[in-house]
């Protein structure tokens, strides 16, 4: 039986200009596996389970998992990329909005968004590793 082993896709620049403005430094050996909701503000840290209460966050970027930061407030925001309308749509509006949110930049989904727990109203809640992204409808500004 052979192992499939993925390419690390690098961080972005926007992703680490946002790290530097959250002031969140990456979840420690001790931290690792730990859910977000137990983590101690200014972290951050990789899931396959976003949006959930407890995802547990790891250290390594592994294929298609999504980058989580808890900010020293204690506000937890998934960060990923969405086509350009979605990103306008979560950046302004003060409706309803299902958008979909990827974990890497691809082609269509090419702009970095942060979406912020406090807002989420409904997403699939399960972990999602083999997933092409994930949809979550979150409510207005």
């Amino acid at each position: 039986m052979s192992r499939v082993i993925y390419a690390s896709t690098p961080s972005t620049l926007e992703q680490e200009t946002l790290r530097t403005s959250h002031q969140v430094r990456i979840v420690s050996s001790a931290e690792e596996g730990t859910g977000v909701n137990a983590l101690p503000g200014g972290v951050y840290g990789f899931t396959y389970s976003p949006g959930l209460p407890n995802a547990p966050l790891f250290a390594e970027r592994r294929f298609r998992s999504y980058e989580t930061h808890k900010l020293a407030t204690g506000e937890v925001c998934i960060v990923g990329f969405a086509d350009v309308d979605a990103a306008a749509m979560l950046a302004s509006s003060r409706t309803e909005q299902t958008i979909h949110v990827q974990p890497e930049p691809d082609e269509q989904a090419s702009v970095l968004v942060k979406v912020p727990y406090a807002r989420i109203r409904q997403h699939r809640q399960y972990a999602a590793p083999n997933q092409h992204g994930f949809t979550v409808t979150v409510v207005g500004t």
